[in-house]
């Protein structure tokens, strides 16, 4: 989730948004790393949408912060749309990080998935702002796989787990580190419409707070 903020002069449209992580494996050195990843990669396009007949930059502007001591209620009754919470852990009983909805400011974040590069971060940051996951997940041939491909997308063998494995097979499917944020990415945002509208922010208020999942099996 995050607000939008229109740079006339500069014909700049900048998303601003919050990374406010907790739970036992957080640390302020992992929030930075969410933040400089969704940041860099959602920038890398350099896009550009047109309003009111004028083409706009598009630019994410995205801050950390890391609170140890954050209580369920502070999320529950947040106001601000900038801010995202997410709850990071070693264990997920899904074994998978996510959020909470699509259009969504709180999700449960798995720390083996975001290692530096990862994309992980990235992606969910998309689901956050109201996307999903393409409907054709077979990309072979089609070459980078965007930013909203889940892992198990088929891929051409240079962007796959295994370079060697054929399309489908063990290890023949999308290795995260290979999405890219494209410029189609910031065109389904609609951030056109939402500004005829008179709506400047993007995604939705879920404000969950999670509690850390419990292994069973140990």
């Amino acid at each position: 989730m995050g607000i939008i903020e229109i740079d006339a002069s500069s014909k700049i449209i900048i998303i601003s948004a919050n990374i406010i992580c907790y739970g036992n494996a957080a640390d302020y050195d992992l929030a930075q790393q969410i933040a400089d990843e969704i940041e860099t990669m959602w920038n890398e396009p350099n896009a550009i949408i047109d309003l009111d007949n004028t083409s706009y930059f598009v630019r994410f502007a995205i801050a950390s912060q890391y609170n140890s001591v954050i209580n369920a209620q502070s999320i529950i009754d947040n106001q601000n749309p900038k801010n995202n919470y997410f709850r990071i852990e070693e264990y997920s009983n899904i074994n998978i990080s996510c959020v909470d909805a699509i259009g969504s400011n709180t999700g449960y974040f798995m720390l083996a998935n975001l290692y530096k590069g990862s994309t992980t971060a990235a992606h969910e940051f998309g689901h956050s702002l109201g996307l999903v996951h393409p409907i054709d997940l077979n990309i072979v041939g089609k070459g980078v796989p965007g930013i909203m491909y889940p892992r198990g997308s088929l891929v051409d063998q240079e962007f796959q787990n295994d370079i060697t494995a054929k399309p489908g097979e063990a290890g023949g499917t999308l290795n995260p580190q290979n999405r890219r944020v494209m410029q189609i990415d910031i065109d389904n945002l609609k951030l056109n419409k939402l500004i005829e509208r008179e709506i400047f922010a993007v995604g939705k208020f879920t404000n969950q707070y999670h509690a850390a999942h419990v292994n069973e099996n140990v």
